[in-house]
């Protein structure tokens, strides 16, 4: 007995494990494939921001709507046509950037009942954790020019990424 086990353990030879191991990983997880780690999705923006906080809305213009049914309407020089939490009629004026690919401009009811922040977000950047309150962060889809309608300096909650406003035309 104890030939026989000598015997067929002098004939085994063991297999390249890393190689195998290797295409098994490559196969079963690619997202950790070293190769890939470092490709990042392309993102285009026709958001112009300096002309926004000069006051011309033309590379915004066009219809925008979040999935609670909230729309604007922009065009060159401000709000065509709004309906934001039941409200239709409002004036956009400028206000101050918030940082790489973020621009701030007010909304203000006709009334003056209503006043919010719109935040305008460049594809390619996501909203600094500064301006959320503690523990929420931006969910929204970072490869989209997005709108955001904040009633706070910071803003956050379970649904922000349903309270996002992107492109529709």
């Amino acid at each position: 007995m104890g030939l026989a086990a000598y015997f067929i353990f002098s004939q085994w030879k063991p297999s390249n494990q890393a190689v195998n191991k290797e295409a098994a990983t490559h196969i079963t997880n690619p997202k950790k494939d070293p190769q890939n780690k470092d490709k990042k999705t392309e993102t285009s923006s026709a958001l112009d921001m300096a002309a926004i906080e000069r006051g011309d809305y033309s590379s915004a213009a066009g219809s925008w709507q979040n999935e609670l049914g909230d729309k604007l309407q922009l065009n060159a020089s401000g709000i065509e046509s709004a309906n934001i939490k039941g409200t239709a009629d409002f004036t956009l004026s400028s206000e101050q950037a918030k940082g790489e690919g973020i621009y701030q401009a007010r909304l203000t009811s006709k009334d003056g009942t209503a006043v919010y922040h719109l935040i305008f977000v460049k594809a390619g950047t996501t909203i600094p954790s500064e301006l959320f309150n503690e523990g929420f962060s931006d969910t929204s889809d970072t490869s989209k020019d997005r709108l955001y309608i904040a009633s706070q300096e910071t803003f956050g909650s379970d649904d922000f990424a349903k309270n996002v406003l992107y492109k529709t035309n």
